[in-house]
């Protein structure tokens, strides 16, 4: 991951120079020498630049290479977030940047963007040439307090970090990313001072999570449930919050199977469990003087020999049994156990799930993923965390009613409503599974965890970040 620095010193000579401009006011031409200074005037004027968010001015002939860049009109870090990850394509071929920002706090951002927007997936690329490669190495930032900035960055290095491990995750291919290869991969954060409990199929079957059994029946790799814990107030018995996440590292549907198209992003269906191991990172990075838990299901959803059938009958590690209607609702199959599970075994009275369940795309594009929870004070606490973290949600309605679209005449429940439709019975569905006085909120990222790139977009890890540090 590229460099970043704070200094209250000039430029070094050769860096690129990059000053953000504000809507139509005059460029700070502080870092530039007289000849510099006359050279961006004279392009300004030319380009008729105007400082509008997300455009760039490249001016060559000086001693070196000067971007200027639009943040917009007012001091927004969302906005200038994104105007540094946009910034990163400027500076591909440059090996240094310095930042000449009007303040501390606009420097820093920027930054932060230039992190996350400096995210590339191509190990799997045989033919990429030197030119492929970005140079640029390092990021000075200008600072008027140097220390203060330094520490007031390892949040945003440390998001960054996650952002990449989420990211990653989501686009290796299913072939490599297997439930133990994922569960192995968690169980290495230990070194993190992360506690961590990998499930093995023995494990899962002897304390009887028999819907995560259920979903793997068809599969040649075996399941694992994952159980990540941190401990930031070991004097507290209990835990500040319970995270879920769905890890179906191939959904090809099971005996329901899906057509070619859907599943071009079903290696991307562990896309809930990854933001939630990637949140748990975080908070270990941070030192969140918080206690969490989180536990995760990892299991393929393949239509082998051995897979759940249609009509067939399963009991929950809850107790409750389920008919199975439609073998491609898994998800909620393996959140449910594990939510059962985290509640039976820690103290926990306020819970989150994150899954990949059904789109929401068709009605909120890629903008907002969907909201669902039993408690006003912890869905308000999301969607103040969703604003501030760029991550938007929208809340979606949960009423018991749905619940009877679930009504089975030979099990406590199905796993799908009658007519094979209808988002909200997913979230009806898990509800059945919360115990009394547990505040719990799932989310549905299925909208939104892919990039217009193509590539994972992360999505959730931010959003799970600042719930925590404002619990």
């Amino acid at each position: 991951m590229l460099e970043v620095v704070f200094s209250g010193r000039s430029a070094p000579a050769g860096t690129v120079k990059v000053i953000p401009m504000f809507v139509d006011k005059a460029v700070r031409a502080d870092c530039l020498s007289e000849e510099e200074a006359k050279l961006v005037k004279k392009a300004v004027k030319q380009a008729d630049f105007t400082g509008q968010f997300g455009t760039t001015l490249e001016v060559f002939g000086g001693r070196s290479k000067i971007v200027l860049t639009g943040i917009g009109d007012g001091e927004n870090d969302l906005i200038l977030q994104r105007v540094g990850s946009k910034l990163f394509n400027c500076l591909y071929h440059d090996e240094k940047a310095y930042i000449a920002a009007e303040s501390d706090n606009i420097g820093r951002q920027l930054a932060f963007g230039v992190l996350i927007g400096s995210y590339s997936f191509d190990k799997y690329k045989t033919e990429k040439t030197a030119q492929d490669f970005p140079k640029l190495e390092q990021i000075i930032v200008k600072a008027q307090d140097e220390a203060k900035s330094k520490e007031d960055f390892k949040p945003c290095v440390a998001v960054a970090t996650v952002l990449r491990y989420a990211k990653d995750l989501c686009n290796e291919p299913a072939s490599y990313l297997t439930p133990a290869v994922f569960a192995a991969d968690i169980k290495r954060l230990e070194y993190l001072g992360l506690d961590v409990e990998v499930l093995d199929e023995k494990a899962l079957h002897l304390k009887g999570l028999g819907l995560v059994e259920a979903v793997a029946k068809g599969a040649a790799e075996a399941p694992r449930v994952v159980v990540v814990s941190w401990r930031g107030r070991r004097q507290q018995k209990t835990y500040d919050l319970g995270l879920v996440g769905k890890g179906i590292c191939f959904d090809a549907g099971g005996i329901s199977l899906k057509n070619s198209n859907g599943m071009l992003e079903m290696k991307m269906d562990m896309s809930g469990a990854a933001a939630v191991v990637a949140a748990m990172k975080a908070a270990a990075l941070q030192r969140v003087r918080k206690n969490l838990i989180a536990v995760v299901g990892l299991a393929e959803n393949m239509p082998g020999p051995a897979a759940m059938k249609i009509g067939d009958i399963y009991t929950s590690f809850s107790g409750k049994t389920v008919e199975i209607i439609n073998s491609d609702a898994e998800g909620r199959l393996v959140v449910a156990d594990c939510l059962a599970y985290l509640q039976k075994n820690y103290p926990v009275k306020k819970i989150v799930d994150m899954a990949t369940f059904g789109s929401l795309k068709s009605t909120f594009g890629s903008f907002y993923a969907g909201l669902f929870a039993n408690d006003d004070k912890l869905a308000k606490q999301l969607l103040a965390a969703g604003e501030k973290s760029g991550e938007s949600l929208w809340r979606m309605p949960l009423d018991r009613r749905y619940e009877q679209m679930l009504l089975s005449p030979v099990a406590d429940m199905r796993n799908l409503e009658a007519d094979g439709k209808g988002l909200i019975a997913s979230a009806a569905f898990l509800n059945r599974f919360i115990e009394k006085g547990v505040r719990w909120a799932h989310i549905d990222i299925s909208g939104v965890r892919r990039a217009k790139t193509g590539l994972a977009s992360g999505f959730g890890v931010r959003l799970l970040d600042e719930l925590i540090k404002e619990l």
